[in-house]
């Protein structure tokens, strides 16, 4: 389901409420239900790997400005051996692990970190284009590649303030004084040469996460870090969620973020329960088809696990318990 049907739904059910408010603030609405889904329980669609090198004696590293708040996993390649590390709070691991000499050096265990604070560069010279991943910046220089970069908002030539959004974009490629290259096209209003946006490279508010047991050496790559990623923002009609079946429980959603906003809590609730409905149908349904997968034979013919209660017995049978 794209945008425009998103939009057209929504308007659909608006034209009963008939309440301007619901239309000023449709795409807003619609982005914000997105998100809450996203951060109400984890879509693989939204799944996400980077690998982060490795600098020597460095506790700090930085995530993707995507990051959603959810890791799945970090793992981390030492000299010789690949760990995956595990998560601990930093008070617990100042009583059990720094006091032990035997396990300084060894890359064990990770939490969350202070966001880096400040942001790497300000370019105020930025023409963005909607659905265009190119950027012309002027200030573009060899150390913006591979930072993630955001845009402030601007006023146009109407004298009219636009704003981007505080999504994050990838550098992916550089032509010094001349433009970025994004991961993805850029989604959101288009400034222009009399109209510039600024951006801020390296945000300041981009997440990062601390490992204990600095590495001990430079490596390119030694971090492997699985995690959920926040959902693009949505602007055009032809845009599509992530997850295309969940349109219809996003339109939902969307209608009860209004009715909140307007204090008919009452009303929002029925479209509450509506939308997470549709998402429970939607789990279900992908839930079934994983547990379908089980009942094929696992490793040796000679053993079968049938759906998610098999179990292996002596002999290379299976029983059921």
């Amino acid at each position: 389901m794209n945008f425009l049907e998103m939009r057209t739904e929504f308007d659909r059910i608006n034209r009963s409420i008939d309440d301007d408010t619901f239309t000023e603030y449709r795409d807003k609405w619609l982005n914000e239900a997105w998100v809450k889904f996203s951060e109400m329980a984890t879509f693989p669609s939204l799944k996400r790997n980077v690998t982060i090198d490795a600098v020597a004696d460095q506790a700090e590293y930085l995530l993707p400005y995507d990051y959603g708040g959810t890791e799945v996993s970090i793992d981390y390649s030492g000299s010789s051996t690949k760990s995956r590390l595990d998560p601990i709070p930093q008070e617990v691991l100042a009583l059990q692990y720094e006091r032990r000499s035997d396990n300084m050096g060894r890359v064990e265990y990770y939490d969350w970190c202070k966001p880096i604070g400040s942001d790497l560069r300000v370019p105020a010279d930025c023409v963005i284009t909607n659905n265009s991943a190119t950027v012309l910046c002027a200030g573009a220089v060899a150390a913006d590649l591979d930072q993630w970069v955001r845009f402030d908002p601007f006023i146009d030539a109407a004298s009219d303030t636009q704003n981007p959004g505080d999504y994050g974009y990838l550098i992916t490629a550089i032509t010094a004084g001349v433009s970025w290259t994004l991961d993805r096209a850029y989604r959101g209003p288009s400034s222009d040469a009399v109209n510039l946006a600024t951006g801020r490279v390296r945000p300041a508010e981009q997440q990062q996460f601390i490992v204990y047991g600095n590495p001990s050496e430079a490596k390119t790559d030694a971090f492997s870090v699985d995690y959920y990623a926040r959902p693009r923002v949505l602007y055009n009609d032809t845009d599509v969620p992530e997850y295309p079946s969940m349109g219809i429980a996003i339109v939902y959603m969307a209608i009860s973020i209004g009715y909140d906003f307007i204090s008919h809590f009452d009303i929002g609730k029925v479209w509450f329960g509506r939308a997470m409905s549709r998402s429970e149908a939607l789990r279900r349904r992908r839930n079934h088809a994983q547990a379908l997968i089980t009942d094929l034979t696992v490793g040796s013919v000679s053993g079968r696990q049938v759906g998610s209660r098999g179990i292996f017995t002596k002999g290379g049978g299976s029983r059921r318990y």
